[in-house]
């Protein structure tokens, strides 16, 4: 029998955004990441018809608890259902808030989409331009098959799953361990960015790991990768201090 779990949850990343110009409000900015998961293919993904990961920009920081209370608002909007999540973005050191959707049907709804949140009291951020590279910090909701104690696979998105880790790896040291382990290890090819789950009330840190067909020995090869090496980065650290 499947264990399945609803976790509150956040992933921290990088991702390039470029801004969506057509078939949204006038006087509000949307991004789009128009690189997803860009480490996995090593070359530019060919553009999806279907939109990927967008973020409606917003005056204020709303808590998950409050977008998901939208989300169930303006259901009958829709087209499909589609995954709403709360966004930071930080952008020349100031972080702006922005509504992050995923599963969204089509490119000429979201102005219909904005309408809806609009009506149901949502500020949209305007004449913000945001492009490049942006680090973003993304709290969602997750749904998650526990196969064994530690790791899980997502039920929402398909190829992601994630294994608890003992302490947060620094974002730069993250990175490096990352290219080792992607130049240097038997673990086949993967993207993977860090993260945090709430679990009876503790801060568990984590990595999401995305690949096609991934499954639980990856998951598995990866984890002992970043201990193995993260353990002996740290062990050197502490040496020479």
């Amino acid at each position: 029998m499947k264990t399945i779990l609803n976790i509150c949850g956040s992933i921290s990343k990088t991702e390039m955004l470029s801004p969506l110009k057509s078939h949204i409000l006038a006087n509000t900015s949307v991004v789009e990441a128009s690189l997803p998961y860009a480490h996995y293919y090593g070359q530019l993904p060919q553009k999806n018809a279907q939109p990927n990961s967008i973020f409606l920009l917003v005056k204020k920081f709303y808590f998950l608890e409050e977008i998901l209370s939208f989300s169930q608002s303006v259901e009958k909007c829709l087209l499909e259902q589609i995954n709403f999540a709360t966004a930071l973005l930080e952008v020349n050191g100031k972080q702006i808030p922005a509504v992050r959707i995923k599963f969204f049907p089509d490119y000429k709804q979201l102005a219909n989409l904005q309408s809806c949140l609009q009506n149901e009291g949502m500020v949209f951020l305007s004449d913000t331009n945001i492009s490049g590279k942006v680090h973003t910090r993304i709290h969602k909701l997750f749904t998650l098959e526990e196969p064994k104690p530690g790791f899980y696979f997502d039920q929402t998105e398909m190829n992601k799953g994630y294994f608890l880790t003992d302490s947060r790896i620094p974002a730069d040291k993250f990175v490096t361990v990352l290219d080792t382990i992607r130049n240097n290890s038997s673990c086949k090819l993967f993207d993977a960015v860090q993260g945090k789950f709430i679990m009876n009330g503790k801060v568990k840190e984590i990595i999401r790991v995305f690949a096609e067909g991934i499954d639980l020995e990856l998951m598995k090869c990866i984890q002992q990768q970043f201990n193995k090496l993260f353990d002996v980065k740290r062990e050197k650290k502490l040496y020479s201090a």
